[in-house]
């Protein structure tokens, strides 16, 4: 996406509705998509859309409720060092399948 996109914000805007649920449709065939095809190019903000979408669907969300708070608190930290800090020991409390 980053390599792609000449973008700011190039994350929250969103890719064309056609080209997601085309690449959506490359992953559930067990597919390994080609995200150098010139529609992925063009459109690079599907990518980040079907991220989205993937991470929205999930059963239980990646942050779990249980540390929603903690993250919500170190992200609010007062410098860069200290932020990284604390959302870097957040992290190490996610369950495995979390985590990895």
């Amino acid at each position: 996406i980053e390599k792609h996109g000449i973008v700011d914000g190039i994350y929250r805007l969103s890719g064309i509705a056609s080209n997601i649920q085309k690449l959506r449709h490359e992953f559930d065939s067990e597919q390994i998509p080609d995200l150098t095809k010139d529609i992925y190019i063009q459109d690079i903000h599907c990518v980040g859309s079907l991220c989205k979408l993937y991470f929205r669907e999930l059963p239980n969300p990646l942050l779990t409720y249980q540390l929603y708070e903690k993250f919500s608190d170190a992200v609010s930290a007062a410098t860069d060092e200290e932020r990284l800090v604390k959302i870097h020991d957040v992290i190490q409390q996610l369950p495995p399948p979390h985590y990895r």
